[in-house]
């Protein structure tokens, strides 16, 4: 976990392909982390609801990586970074119109708990998730 932070973090922020952000403890012990970047899906691989009204290709933003430390597995700290990073979309919403935050699960434990928080498989059985911007609120609260 700490092997991606040390050499790409700073290199995708520098070079603009994706901002960080950490959750770290007193200590500076990495519990977390959670990058996002602009991504976007092509029309005729979208399903309806994420095609209604978007252009060719869909905007979207991407969470390429979530990690928690095993110490912290548990605890809700996962989840208070996808919260954190709901509410960005959000934000940037209004200024770079994004019509949903995609995900790519990397097993299907994981993909269990993108789902409870209230994403959407692209297709029935896949690994990769949608939440449509506008359905953000359901899942904030």
């Amino acid at each position: 976990m700490d092997d991606w932070l040390r050499r790409y973090a700073g290199q995708n922020q520098r070079n603009n392909t994706a901002a960080t952000w950490v959750i770290a403890e007193q200590g500076y012990r990495v519990a977390a982390y959670t990058t996002l970047s602009m991504t976007a899906i092509d029309h005729t691989a979208a399903p309806a609801p994420l095609r209604k009204a978007a252009p060719d290709p869909v905007p979207a933003l991407l969470v390429g990586r979530l990690a928690v430390d095993e110490a912290f597995t548990g605890l809700g700290v996962g989840t208070a970074l996808v919260r954190h990073l709901l509410a960005t979309a959000v934000e940037l919403n209004l200024s770079a119109a994004c019509k949903a935050v995609v995900v790519t699960a990397l097993h299907e434990q994981a993909r269990s708990w993108w789902l409870k928080l209230g994403f959407t498989p692209l297709e029935d059985d896949g690994l990769e998730l949608y939440l449509l911007t506008a359905d953000i609120h359901k899942t904030l609260g």
